[in-house]
């Protein structure tokens, strides 16, 4: 059987402002969108007002009819060619066809010969102030039916009149990006739930189906803060549209795109429930994209660059929220702006880790403020030449209620890259002060090493802050040291060098911790006001065996010594290690071979023992 071709006589007129007409349809975002609860409403009013089964909001795409609301029909859509409501949008007057085998327009329309079997049809035309029709609302009947009474066709146009009153309100009020009329972040986690929701009927119909979730990040945010303070709000706009018109140029037919916040869009795409995506094609996609935002932004001449991150998530058979895939989309984009790749998929291991990083910082408040999850211990410092112990160094360790124990190495570059560091440090220096204190009302006058952050020393007032909890502790400054890492010395050098000079004029000892492994050239040792260099574990683990190791430790021992610096080895695993390091002339080595970091009271046991001699006490 031969497809119906419509005969040229019955095809619908084109409206003369067609392609405003087509434009203005797009800028209403209503096409390809999920059903919303005030559209049915208005259909539902409309079958039962005019007592028909069939209820339609109907707008007449380029050749298409989407239907936004559908009451009594099961498609979502029909050609253009066969549409009743194609005809209705050149008049204001409602159309009304009364039997719609005996209309020549209509006699052989699949849609009169076939399901829906219509014989009847009205439609008034949903047109916006400008006169532009987007399409209809209309009703359907199988039977036919006289012209309509004047109440009813009063009905059907304040029906009309109640759809494009919801149309321009839905998209003035809270759905809409001011800076580009695109949809916005509530309209694109509206559209993903109820796409997500309807997936399973829209197999059904043979409809599209959402298959993937994109977020691109067209800029990092501090870029786009800077681009915003530097060159203005005007400018950042103008960015922002570039990036909408770059990016609706890349997408594939029937997407949608959504501008979500300052220089941060999402896109859904669309295939086919019968048949799984192709993977090149949605990497050609995602290429395009990528291609698109990374070439610089012209504004006034000035190119101007930025990092674009591009993340996607596949949408699951299992109902997972629109604020889960957003966010899962979103920590892909992040990965990709942060490794430099053009996009990423969403990675649930890595994933996993972003969650465990968020529980842990939000965790960490609550620590410190807890009796029984941080606490200090204390590995041991012991004299090379006598086999005296001589001091300890304080290492933070967290017992989480629900994960266990968590590595200092995990929890501690979470908290510098946010606020948590200052009174993390806090902490850790206010329960080293409290012990040191007890132990030297004991008898035991050790002075005891304290890590601090690089961000520590970059603000103005540690030394002062310091000072203070030294005497609200009863503290003197030489029974504590300050451990900074050697990159730490490189950054914000000069607030850097301020702080070191100001806690040394206060009488506490700085080491240079993890010594080379940072950037800074060994000349700078001369520039800084410190009094130990402490070697990494890398170099000396190997060092009874290895020369490469050997020749670095030993130049390092004889260029720190020239230069006035006590040289503590840590890692200190093996007695040969150990002995070499006694004969070539380092100070103070630490490590699992004396003692492992040990709670306050076994530390007092591991002194008393007297595996290595404590040193004596001061006169």
């Amino acid at each position: 059987m031969k497809p119906y071709m419509t005969p040229a006589s019955a095809l619908p007129p084109i409206p003369d402002r067609e392609e405003d007409r087509l434009a203005a349809l797009r800028r209403y975002e209503l096409l390809d969108t999920p059903a919303e609860p005030a559209f049915d409403q208005i259909t539902r009013l409309a079958a039962k007002l005019l007592k028909v089964p069939v209820a339609l909001i109907s707008l007449v795409d380029r050749d298409r009819q989407w239907f936004k609301s559908r009451i009594g029909l099961p498609v979502q859509e029909t050609p253009r060619a066969h549409a009743f409501c194609a005809h209705a949008l050149e008049s204001d007057a409602i159309l009304v066809v009364g039997d719609a085998r005996r209309d020549e327009r209509f006699a052989g329309n699949p849609l009169v010969t076939g399901d829906p079997n219509i014989r009847f049809y009205a439609g008034a035309p949903l047109r916006t102030a400008d006169g532009l029709a987007l399409g209809t609302i209309c009703v359907i009947d199988d039977q036919p039916r006289a012209a309509l009474t004047p109440e009813e066709e009063e009905a059907l146009r304040d029906l009309s009149a109640m759809t494009m009153a919801h149309i321009e309100a839905r998209r003035a009020v809270g759905y809409l990006h001011p800076v580009t009329s695109l949809s916005n972040r509530f309209r694109f986690l509206a559209d993903l739930d109820a796409m997500i929701a309807n997936r399973e009927g829209n197999a059904a119909a043979g409809d599209d189906a959402p298959t993937v979730a994109v977020v691109i990040d067209t800029a990092a945010s501090e870029q786009y803060a800077q681009l915003t303070r530097v060159l203005g709000q005007v400018c950042a706009d103008a960015f922002e549209v570039d990036c909408a018109r770059r990016l609706a140029g890349c997408l594939p037919e029937r997407a949608r795109l959504y501008h979500l916040s300052p220089a941060r869009f999402a896109c859904i795409l669309f295939g086919r429930p019968d048949r799984e995506e192709r993977d090149d094609d949605l990497e050609a996609t995602l290429d395009r994209i990528s291609a698109a935002i990374r070439s610089p932004f012209q504004y006034q001449g000035v190119p101007i660059a930025s990092s674009t991150g591009i993340g996607f998530v596949r949408l699951p058979d299992s109902a997972a929220g629109s604020v889960e895939l957003l966010r899962a989309a979103s920590s892909a984009a992040h990965q990709s702006l942060e490794e430099q790749k053009p996009w990423c998929t969403y990675d649930e291991e890595q994933d996993r880790a972003a969650h465990r990083a968020f529980l842990l910082l939000r965790s960490l408040t609550e620590a410190m403020a807890a009796q029984d999850q941080l606490h200090i211990a204390y590995q041991p410092k012991v004299d090379l030449r006598t086999d005296r112990c001589i001091g300890a160094e304080a290492l933070l360790r967290w017992t989480h209620p629900e994960l266990g124990p968590v590595s200092p190495a995990e929890f501690v570059p979470l908290a510098e890259r946010t606020a948590l560091v200052r009174p993390l440090t806090e902490w850790v220096i206010g329960a080293v002060l409290r012990q040191v204190a007890q132990w030297h009302r004991q008898g035991i006058a050790l002075p005891v090493s304290i890590n601090i952050s690089m961000l520590d020393l970059g603000t103005g007032d540690f030394a002062d802050r310091v000072e203070s909890m030294l005497d609200r502790h009863g503290v003197r400054a030489d029974w504590i040291d300050f451990e900074v890492t050697e990159s730490a010395l490189m950054t914000d050098r000069a607030e850097v060098d301020r702080q070191l000079h100001r806690l040394r004029r206060l009488g506490i000892a700085v080491e240079i911790d993890d010594f080379g492994t940072g950037q800074s050239a060994l000349s700078y040792l001369k520039d800084i006001p410190a009094t130990a260099v402490k070697i990494d574990q890398r170099f000396i683990r190997s060092i009874a065996t290895e020369r490469s190791d050997q020749i670095m430790v030993r130049s390092t021992i004889d260029l720190a010594h020239d230069l006035g610096y006590l040289v503590i080895a840590e890692g200190v695993e093996t007695q040969e290690a150990y002995d070499w390091l006694r004969l070539h002339g380092c100070d103070i080595g630490q490590g699992y071979l004396m003692s492992r970091p040990l709670p306050p009271a076994a530390f007092e046991a591991w002194l008393a023992a007297g595996a290595f001699r404590p040193a004596a006490l001061p006169a």
